[in-house]
């Protein structure tokens, strides 16, 4: 609230609760545990998703990538 308002008598409006939004996980990012590694994707020994930083196995990443459209498409409004 600025001083002005405070002056004035007028209330800072509410903020509106934030939406829970699931991520998609649908950009995920393979690390390696060495330089020889990097660029070898059946090496990388996790993935990071690019967009909550939540971090995967190779095995979970697979899943994820294999369902990848099934999740979008449930997720999208009809």
């Amino acid at each position: 609230m600025s001083w002005l308002s405070k002056i004035m008598g007028r209330k800072a409006a509410k903020a509106a609760p934030p939406i829970a939004v699931q991520c998609p996980h649908v950009t995920l990012v393979p690390r390696w545990d060495s330089a020889e590694d990097m660029g070898h994707e059946d090496r990388a020994s996790s993935y990071k998703c690019d967009s909550c930083a939540s971090t995967f196995t190779p095995v979970e990443a697979r899943e994820l990538r294999r369902t990848e459209a099934e999740r979008l498409a449930r997720d999208l409004p009809h």
